[in-house]
């Protein structure tokens, strides 16, 4: 996020004589990013200290969001409200590899009875674009749906995405994700990481055995465009008192990939 701000501060000097160039609107949505990415409510102080924007211009700003709807106040304190899903929902919608993936996540859940998913890698986060789960026991203790984030080091599709990249932009996300232990499972320092990709890459998928929650196992493939390029990924995901590890790479894999093959014929 310091860099975005700071790339921000460039633009803002550059355009600063362009007539054509809102820079309030600028102000305003790199506040918007600020607030999406705290996993906490900020002040306006908190917001000036991080933008370097004097208070009244984030106070304005947050004034502005709260009437359209986005933000919501409490005492001192700000946080986006619901309404920016409407926003995030509506694109992830529009787009056509969601469109394209649907339906065969839909055929996938009918086949295995376990909900299976498609994401994209946004910085050092997954972001769900497209989820079947109808008819599937829940796994996870929080709810996912599309525009769900979650961190990519310790989830079978973000390794798959992490595991396309080059090395060195492995290392860069890594370091940004500050990778912490979620269970006694998971696999956080930098070496263990960086191994776990290579391996990742070589195979053409990706398990996470309870590493992000304990009880949730899921296994995942690339989804290749057709240039043969890493693109999104898909995944399955269970229960590991309901399926092993030897199950979903006998049962899971063929159909994953399979899948993936039929998405490339609509990319």
């Amino acid at each position: 996020m310091q860099e975005e701000i700071a790339t921000l501060s460039t633009l803002l000097d550059q355009y600063a004589d362009d007539p054509d160039f809102v820079s309030a609107f600028a102000r305003g949505l790199a506040i918007f990013q600020i607030l999406s990415s705290s996993r906490k409510p900020l002040t306006i102080s908190d917001i000036s200290k991080i933008t370097k924007f004097p208070r009244a211009t984030v106070r304005r700003a947050l004034y502005t969001l709260i009437q359209l709807g986005y933000v919501s106040q409490e005492e001192r304190y700000y946080t986006l409200t619901s309404k920016i899903l409407m926003l995030s929902h509506s694109f992830i919608t529009s787009q056509p590899l969601p469109n394209a993936a649907q339906p065969i996540l839909e055929n996938i859940t009918k086949e295995v009875d376990e909900a299976s998913s498609m994401a994209v890698l946004t910085q050092n986060q997954i972001i769900y674009i497209a989820r079947s789960s109808e008819n599937t026991q829940r796994i996870m203790s929080n709810t996912l749906a599309i525009g769900s984030q979650l961190p990519a080091y310790c989830t079978s599709m973000g390794r798959v995405l992490l595991a396309a990249l080059p090395k060195e932009k492995q290392r860069e996300i890594i370091l940004e994700s500050k990778p912490k232990a979620y269970t006694e499972n998971t696999i956080y320092t930098d070496v263990g990481l960086l191994q776990e990709l290579e391996k990742v890459q070589k195979q053409g998928y990706a398990i996470i055995d309870q590493e992000l929650e304990i009880g949730l196992c899921s296994i995942a493939v690339p989804v290749f465009d057709k240039s043969g390029k890493v693109i999104a990924a898909i995944n399955i995901s269970t229960h590991a008192l309901r399926t092993s590890i030897d199950e979903m790479l006998d049962n899971f894999l063929p159909i994953l990939q399979r899948s993936a093959s039929l998405l490339k014929t609509f990319l």
